[in-house]
């Protein structure tokens, strides 16, 4: 068999070429074209491929940086201890090896943070994270996925079961669905390898999962008096917010629907990262307040709660009180907005820099988690300087059976201070009601 153009390529460099230590079996993949003679149909769709490869390379964040080549050198060994079955290695032993390429431990930092831009690691220079570096992507992504599509998993028998059909779990249960991984490879020796590197790195892949807005600790949340950790996985939550909930938050002094309207389209991941987040923060309003579509927290302030929902096309925000005689204080209403639009901001922005939202109202008194997409206002009609009155009239309904006032001193309870009105904010654009 000849050998590979790989081979060859790596053979006709010579060890002094600075190409020859950056090419890497790792970076290279064959296409298979057709056995005879290209035709010019063929050969055009080829080239297609080729500039359209090209084009989407350069379009890479860190494309036309200029990267040490010390850097390599180093994803190079780190390369090599994954082919050799390392999953997870400790900050000390990059720092031990990193010194060999003549990388010091200031720098150290840096190249980790760009191999993680890349995709090649996960790492977070944060808290005690930055004391782990994952350097198999991929196990680490079947971690996650055996939990949330384990075929033996007990909640697929047993629909009735209330904790896992909301996307409860328990560590142990995660251990348990991590030993009867079926691996497809007819070797006990792999599946007990694989097997024991989840259990030997458990924590550290829960700590991860939980920074990436996968699931969180939640056993404090929901009272559990024993040491069991819980996890909540809101992916795994099968239970829609039912109605008899959405009409006890509609009766009760209530804030105006705040909408986050996603024009494009709206990642549901976005709601489950949200959803983390906010629980790191924020009690729920009781041991029934996890569901597929939306969850209920308790505020700072104990008079009051709110509810954070989720319909095709928008992630929606509602502050409430349980006593119908207490009026809602605009202080935390104000406070809670802007601690969730932070959430969604910076979610957007590690997402995509596509994405974009916009903020404003239901223009009408809907229940949480119904779509909003014909009654959505946006935040600056609103506010305008120019408009005086209290009561308007919607500018989405003006005819027929419709039509409708707005009371804008609700909405008005929720407005934050902006920097500047005429202040762009990154990835948010206002468009017309």
């Amino acid at each position: 068999m000849p050998a590979s153009f790989y081979s060859q390529l790596e053979a006709c460099l010579s060890k002094e070429q600075t190409l020859k230590r950056l090419i890497s079996p790792y970076r290279y993949f064959e296409v298979e074209c057709p056995p005879n003679s290209l035709t010019r149909r063929q050969q055009n769709l080829i080239n297609h491929v080729k500039k359209c490869i090209v084009k989407t390379v350069q379009k890479l964040p860190h494309w036309g940086e200029k990267v040490p080549l010390k850097w390599f050198e180093l994803e190079n060994i780190i390369n090599q201890k994954k082919a050799n079955g390392e999953k997870v290695l400790k900050k000390q032993q990059l720092k031990e090896t990193a010194i060999l390429v003549s990388i010091d431990e200031n720098d150290l930092n840096d190249v980790l943070c760009f191999l993680h831009d890349i995709g090649k690691i996960i790492y977070f220079h944060v808290d005690q994270l930055e004391e782990t570096v994952i350097i198999d992507v991929q196990w680490f992504v079947d971690a996650f996925k055996y939990i949330i599509t384990d075929e033996k998993h007990f909640a697929r028998k047993d629909s009735e079961n209330t904790l896992v059909n909301t996307g409860k779990i328990s560590g142990q249960y995660i251990e348990e669905i991590w030993k009867n991984i079926q691996d497809n490879r007819d070797d006990n020796k792999h599946h007990d390898f694989i097997l024991q590197s989840y259990l030997n790195h458990k924590y550290d892949i829960l700590q991860y999962m939980d920074k990436l807005g996968l699931m969180t600790r939640i056993e404090t949340q929901i009272g559990v008096i024993e040491e069991e950790e819980m996890y909540y996985i809101p992916s795994m939550n099968r239970t829609d917010l039912p109605y008899d909930r959405k009409d006890e938050i509609s009766r009760q002094q209530k804030s105006p629907m705040m909408v986050y309207f996603f024009k494009s389209y709206l990642p549901h991941f976005f709601f489950f990262r949200l959803v983390v987040n906010c629980l790191k923060k924020w009690e729920v309003y009781d041991i029934e307040s996890f569901f597929k579509n939306a969850v209920l927290y308790k505020a700072d302030d104990a008079d009051h709660y709110f509810v954070i929902g989720v319909s095709k096309t928008s992630i929606q925000l509602q502050v409430f009180t349980l006593e119908e005689t207490m009026d809602l204080s605009e202080e935390c209403v104000k406070k809670i907005r802007q601690t969730v639009e932070e959430y969604i901001k910076e979610i957007t922005e590690t997402f995509h820099k596509g994405i974009i939202y916009e903020m404003g109202f239901s223009c009408t008194d809907i229940k949480i988690t119904e779509e909003d997409e014909k009654f959505f206002l946006k935040e600056e009609y609103i506010y305008k300087p120019s408009m005086r009155f209290e009561e308007i009239s919607c500018p989405r309904h003006h005819f027929g059976q419709d039509r409708h006032k707005i009371d804008r001193n609700k909405m008005l309870m929720c407005r934050l201070q902006r920097k500047s009105a005429s202040s762009p904010r990154d990835n948010l654009k206002w468009l017309s009601p």
